[in-house]
């Protein structure tokens, strides 16, 4: 099968799937098609996503709605170091749990968008 034949078999295939196309070019320089498919998530409404968030972060916080609720108020627009600062005296506090301070604090921060630096990075900060 040559490489336009392929080309051809491959465009067929791909009729009708809502996809961004763009050249590579090979180190042959011989142009291929790269197809990447655009997943379409539905919008998200701000304040259920900020439930979702709160709600997971309230066993943190050893049951307190309240101190998750002022908790995510005071990390909006903060810098990723200011927040794990605030985690560390939050934990020094017992405000937090020392046994969720890590991986469990850092997921719910970073799926609900609040703190977007990697998990390695949480955990070199927050002690």
């Amino acid at each position: 099968m040559t490489q336009e034949e392929t080309k051809e078999m491959l465009k067929g295939l791909l009729e009708g799937v809502n996809v961004n196309q763009m050249n590579i070019v090979t180190g042959e320089y011989a142009t291929v098609y790269y197809q990447e498919a655009t997943a379409q998530k539905p919008p998200v409404d701000p304040d259920e996503q900020r439930q979702v968030t709160l709600s997971r972060l309230t066993p943190i916080f050893y049951g307190s709605e309240e101190e998750a609720s002022a908790f995510l108020q005071s990390i909006e627009g903060m810098k990723p170091t200011q927040i794990t600062e605030k985690v560390n005296l939050l934990v020094s506090q017992r405000k937090i749990s020392e046994l969720s301070r890590k991986r469990d604090l850092w997921s719910v921060l970073n799926e609900g968008g609040f703190y977007l630096k990697s998990e390695t990075n949480w955990n070199m900060q927050v002690k």
